[in-house]
């Protein structure tokens, strides 16, 4: 009998998956999320060697850091 490792995947819509999607998501460059990784501006979950994951909640609350009030 085989043993089967059931990948347990998170929800498609609470999770960006790479840097690309998530420069997607905040419209900015890639060179850009990586500089906030590196800054440790966004958090994010490395469950692989190759693998990323952000939370598009996190990228909002990122996002809002840089936000300039109207007068």
């Amino acid at each position: 009998m085989k043993h089967e490792k059931k990948i347990q995947t998170p929800p498609a819509t609470d999770y960006l998956r790479g840097q690309k999607e998530a420069a997607a998501y905040a419209r900015v460059s890639t060179r850009t999320i990586s500089d906030w990784q590196a800054r440790r501006i966004i958090p994010f979950l490395k469950p692989a060697r190759k693998l990323v994951l952000f939370r598009k909640s996190d990228i909002d609350h990122a996002l809002a850091k840089f936000e300039v009030a109207a007068i």
